[in-house]
């Protein structure tokens, strides 16, 4: 039976590769990078997962042994926009990238499901990504400029 139950985890983990990651999608030249494209999101499939359920079943985890630096500075910054608290623990982590995901977190809603969950990661993965690039460029970043105009 305990065997049989973690079936629906494996099952939830096809549909993040197949429905999120796209991995049917891939059309690579070679074989052998098809195999190392699945290889990869196969890997990004696991963390989505394991982030949901996690993020589901120890809420009180700290939050940075899931997300960079940068990507809990975005969903602080996300949260103080909403005007919510900001991500002490895992939990309100994942509150946060289930908001940007469409979550909208009503009474009767269900937690978030994996499909809120990948949506949300890529979205905070763009804005990660673009925090660090400004934050690289430093004072000459056009992005800074915006931000405090001098």
């Amino acid at each position: 039976m305990r065997l049989y139950a973690l079936r629906w985890r494996i099952e939830d983990w096809h549909r993040i590769l197949k429905s999120g990651c796209k991995v049917e999608e891939i059309a690579h030249a070679t074989a052998e990078r098809i195999q190392r494209a699945a290889a990869i999101n196969a890997v990004i499939a696991w963390r989505l997962a394991a982030l949901t359920l996690c993020g589901r079943e120890t809420p009180e985890l700290d939050a940075a042994s899931f997300f960079s630096d940068v990507e809990i500075a975005v969903l602080s910054d996300f949260a103080a926009e909403r005007r919510v608290k900001g991500p002490e623990n895992l939990g309100q982590a994942m509150n946060l990238v289930a908001a940007m995901g469409g979550h909208l977190h009503r009474k009767h809603d269900r937690p978030p499901g994996s499909e809120v969950v990948w949506l949300g990661c890529a979205r905070l993965a763009d804005a990660s990504r673009a925090a660090e690039r400004a934050r690289r460029l430093g004072p000459e970043s056009a992005m800074r400029k915006l931000l405090r105009p001098d």
